[in-house]
């Protein structure tokens, strides 16, 4: 099948096409990342990497099988990548993080029963500080 043979394709079917390639291709990327042995260890958030050599392997055989047809999508059909801009990635994830962060707050907490005095004078603070963190990276990003 050529572009030529795609006539009745309009920009609404491009879009949404493109959309899902684009979330495809980015969790692809993700994929990639373990079966090359990544493995973030941080405070709260662990990875354990416990694929085999020969898992990892196969899903990066894979992953270049998926890729070969993607880029063949995306020739036949004239779709555009996608460029995700690291600073509108960072907006859009402290974006969601505050809204979680808030919620630690001891007038949200009470939705799981009456917080206790003590958890209320030490959550509360510490809740505010991670919302000013959230804050201060997104000043990073006004800065030239």
């Amino acid at each position: 099948m050529d572009r030529d043979s795609l006539g009745g394709m309009n920009d609404a079917h491009k879009r949404g096409i493109s959309i899902t390639l684009t979330i495809l291709d980015e969790t692809i990327c993700e994929m990639e990342k373990w079966a090359n042995g990544r493995e973030v260890q941080s405070v709260f958030y662990r990875e354990r990497n416990t694929l085999s050599s020969r898992q990892r392997q196969q899903i990066l055989s894979e992953i270049a099988q998926m890729r070969s047809l993607l880029r063949e999508l995306q020739e036949t059909l004239g779709l555009e990548p996608t460029v995700q801009d690291a600073a509108a990635a960072i907006r859009g994830k402290c974006s969601g993080l505050w809204e979680h962060i808030v919620e630690l707050k001891a007038k949200h907490m009470r939705r799981y029963g009456e917080v206790p005095a003590d958890l209320n004078e030490y959550l509360d603070p510490r809740a505010e500080q991670l919302i000013q963190g959230i804050l201060h990276i997104l000043d990073a990003l006004k800065l030239q």
